[in-house]
């Protein structure tokens, strides 16, 4: 397996089922900005919502083969085997990435469990082998990190950017990051004093600067 985020911003995505697991899948998605298509005889009342609401597209009718073509991602939550085995045929073919919900050795890539802190987004994988211990961990590490880190890493960005054009070498850069990133400014961080971690951080681009 090999880690990689995708922008799934204005991309078509199909989901293959409209059930609990086909929602939860939707819902990420959609908040990805994903342009989504559900293809199912029922959905799920929530499902049924979204379409309403213009949010997803719904096709009333069971997965035929060809629906595949023009989508970017697939995935398949309906339990039709022959169905998965069919999209992970055609996904080798036609180049489209395809994660099998229902069957996931079928598929040729998976959706790692995952949580966000503003831009800093964690995942956790256990290459489709549990789900359920994937998430588990997933819960554990967002009880752990602190909610503040997601804004203090906008304003690491920012300081990121300053620090470019003060501290010419890379030898002084990486002596800068070792105190940006030391176990005081980190605690300082976390417990939401972010304008004290961004005084040191500042504090030490300015005798970095003028070392250099």
């Amino acid at each position: 397996m090999y880690p990689l985020n995708w922008k799934a911003d204005g991309r078509p995505c199909l989901v293959v089922g409209a059930g609990h697991v086909a929602l939860r899948k939707v819902r990420g998605l959609l908040a990805a900005s994903a342009c989504v298509t559900v293809t199912a005889p029922e959905a799920s009342a929530e499902i049924q919502q979204l379409a309403e609401a213009g949010r997803i597209r719904y096709r009333k009718q069971c997965f035929a083969p060809g629906e595949e073509r023009g989508f970017a991602l697939v995935i398949s939550t309906a339990g039709d085997e022959a169905a998965a085995r069919y999209l992970s045929e055609a996904a080798d073919a036609e180049g489209f990435l395809y994660n099998a919900a229902d069957f996931p050795a079928l598929g040729n890539c998976t959706l790692p469990a995952h949580f966000e802190r503003g831009s800093l987004m964690i995942a956790v994988s256990t290459a489709g082998q549990s789900p359920a211990f994937a998430k588990y961990i997933k819960n554990w590490l967002e009880e752990s990190i602190p909610e503040d880190f997601g804004a203090w890493l906008d304003r690491l960005s920012a300081l990121r950017g300053e620090a470019k054009g003060k501290i010419r070498t890379s030898a002084e850069r990486e002596r800068f990051w070792r105190a940006a990133f030391s176990s005081d400014v980190m605690a300082l961080a976390a417990s939401g004093h972010l304008e004290e971690a961004e005084e040191y951080i500042r504090n030490a681009m300015g005798g970095f600067g003028a070392e250099s």
